[in-house]
């Protein structure tokens, strides 16, 4: 396989002894979660009964972790990985006496107990690392019905297609070079062998876009706009032909500020909401008229005044209810995305229990690398970092506002947190993915203690 392809994303599965009981998400655990309290913690100390565990539930877990096992045996073995720079990719089957064995384990770079790396030198090689570990392709049922390509440039058109990714279609992104169709997006394509689907009228390939290349001896189709805008609302339009009727709830973002609009690619992907984009001051024709199909939906205005003002509010609430959801920064902007609940939409994680993602704000394309594991079983929400050598703030407290904890030296019914990271060390270095893994950590916690 090509070398830039990193399987690297080796799917460590998601532990989870206990569920999260979702009813209970309308605040943060005031003082228990800081101190890395969980939901089954407070509710113990509260005098109220734990989660119910039971082997069925250990035997689930082994289960997925042999699954994870031989996902990440498909995902390595017979792969070229090694990066350009000629550091060691990771390895099956490195012995006592190999030279570099423990370069060639892959830790921690690419995992450690609580974190996950996705470790390319570019997105175009993260997507294919993320389809790479989410579609073995080792069974029909593995395999997607179809693969969307989208020029990696194209940030809006790819934050757009991450919708195709929700169901019914399950159509993950992959990324193109411009015009050209990069070694590790044709290698992966070949492996996940797209099967085609009645939704997507036997199509393999989606295109996005017009000059987005055409794999050779692919059933293809194409989604054309004339701009952004157009484009995001011709993936609407798809994606409401393929299910039968709109979304009932639309996120606009900036068209123009990239890293405001990265979050929105993550919840696209599990909801199939629809992403729709608009300038700072004025909503574009597009926009508007894809909104216009609709009967007045909710629309959730994502970023500050300062990237949508309230003028292009103004002519949104023209065709819709608007809420807006807001950070100061791209950083605590999808923060806040990933606390919100609010009208049925919006992730609310508040509490432990959940899959994350975490990529960089350099690489807009890296939202759209990271869009598949908003889906598939792992449900994770993208994260921003603005910086690599080391956690901003704000998001280093929201992580410790969720840490996962357990009561009474019993760590049997606690659940836990896994963090995927996108992007080789100039996205997230070592020191700050060490440090992600230790403020994931499931820790004691005592709440009967002052």
């Amino acid at each position: 396989m090509g070398s830039r392809l990193l399987s690297r994303a080796i799917p460590v599965p998601r532990l989870r002894a206990g569920l999260t009981d979702q009813s209970t998400n309308k605040g943060t655990l005031p003082g228990a979660a800081r101190a890395g309290g969980c939901l089954a913690c407070a509710r113990t100390a509260a005098g109220g009964a734990a989660p119910p565990f039971s082997a069925l539930v250990w035997a689930a877990v082994l289960r997925r972790f042999a699954a994870a096992l031989a996902l990440a045996a498909l995902a390595l073995a017979g792969c070229d990985v090694g990066d350009d720079d000629g550091g060691v990719p990771p390895q099956l089957g490195a012995r006592a006496d190999d030279d570099q064995a423990v370069e060639k384990l892959g830790f921690p770079a690419t995992a450690t107990r609580n974190t996950v790396r996705v470790g390319g030198g570019d997105a175009i090689a993260n997507a294919a690392g993320v389809v790479n570990a989410l579609f073995p392709g080792n069974s029909d049922a593995r395999r997607p019905p179809a693969i969307a390509l989208v020029d990696a440039e194209a940030w809006q058109a790819g934050i757009a297609a991450a919708a195709l990714m929700a169901e019914p279609l399950g159509i993950p992104t992959l990324l193109t070079d411009g015009r050209d169709l990069p070694a590790v997006t044709e290698d992966v394509l070949e492996r996940v062998d797209p099967r085609g689907s009645d939704l997507s009228k036997d199509a393999e390939v989606i295109r996005i876009g017009e000059d987005t290349p055409e794999p050779d001896d692919r059933k293809t189709d194409t989604i054309e706009g004339d701009d952004p805008y157009a484009l995001a609302a011709a993936i609407d339009r798809y994606v409401t032909i393929a299910r039968g009727e709109p979304s009932d709830d639309v996120i606009i973002a900036s068209g123009e500020q990239a890293a405001y609009a990265m979050p929105a690619a993550a919840w696209a992907a599990r909801s199939g909401d629809s992403v729709l984009f608009t300038r700072k001051d004025s909503v574009p024709r597009a926009t508007l008229a894809a909104l216009r199909r609709r009967q007045r939906p909710d629309i959730f205005v994502l970023g500050p005044e300062s990237v949508i003002s309230q003028r292009a509010v103004r002519a949104l609430r023209r065709v819709g209810r608007v809420r807006r959801i807001e950070g100061r920064t791209p950083v605590d902007n999808a923060i806040a995305f990933a606390r919100y609940r609010g009208a049925g939409f919006g992730w609310g994680i508040v509490v432990p229990g959940y899959n994350f993602a975490v990529a960089n704000t350099d690489d807009p394309a890296d939202a759209v690398a990271a869009a598949p594991l908003g889906a598939n079983g792992i449900f994770a929400p993208l994260l921003l970092t603005d910086r690599a050598e080391r956690l901003p703030q704000s998001l280093e407290g929201y992580f410790l506002d969720v840490q996962p904890g357990y009561a009474d030296r019993d760590p049997s019914n606690a659940v836990y947190n896994r963090v995927w990271i996108i992007g080789d060390e100039d996205a997230l270095s070592i020191a700050a993915q060490g440090r992600l893994d230790e403020i994931t950590e499931l820790v004691p916690v005592n709440p009967r203690e002052p």
